[in-house]
This record gives C-alpha cells, structure tokens and sequence, in this order.
C-alpha cells in the first residue's frame, strides 16, 4: 500500500473508532456501500473526490484531514470536533441530549435540597 492509501486508511479506522462508529454506519452516512468502506480502509480501493467529500461529511472532518500522515502527534482536532464527539458520546451512551441532561441535573439538585422534615 502506497503511502497516501495508508494515511486514507489509517484516519479513516481512527475516526470511526473515535465516533464509535461502524463501516456499516459510516457507509449508511455516505451513501457508500460497506464492502467499498472495508476496501478503502485495507488501501485496496482509492476514493473519488466525491466519495472522499460523502466520507468527510459523515465523520464530520475536513477532507483534507483524511490525509495526514497518522504516525504524527498532532492529529488536527479542533475544538469544536472535540466538543461534538463528547456530545455525541453523551448521547450514545446515556441517551439523553444537553436539554434533557440539564432539566434532569436541574430536577435531581431540586430533589436534593429538599429535606425530609420530623
């Protein structure tokens, strides 16, 4: 596998697995069928502009950024991308959106100052 494949293929293993992600979801998500997300990721397929855009858009990155060199320290995560991973792992694993967490933040602090009386 030539060098841009492996990068290609690298970023795109490490985005899933930092979305949490599967290459069924992220085929679903672009349009793509899962076969061409597992060829893509072994370097045995190279993708049009117009699949490396569909890609891009459903793990939610540049499309440049499917192209750095992996073995780098500095992967390019911006602030933003941090924050919406955070949040859609809060919506994974607890179901519950910002709004819902703080009403129930709200309602349990609520529920916690009231004390029983004699």
């Amino acid at each position: 596998m030539d060098y841009v494949r492996y990068c290609l293929a690298s970023n795109l293993r490490l985005r899933r697995a930092i979305l949490q992600m599967s290459q069924e979801e992220l085929a679903h998500l672009a349009s793509l069928s899962p076969g061409f997300i597992a060829n893509l990721e072994t370097g045995r397929n190279f993708p049009s502009s117009k699949a490396i855009l569909k890609i891009s858009s459903a793990l939610k990155i540049e499309p440049w950024k499917l192209f750095l060199d992996p073995q780098k320290q500095d992967m390019f995560f911006t602030r933003d991308e941090v924050f919406q991973w955070l949040e859609d792992s809060r919506q994974r694993l607890l179901g519950i959106s910002p709004k819902q967490n703080t009403q129930y933040g709200d309602s349990q602090t609520s529920d916690d100052d009231t004390s029983p009386q004699d």
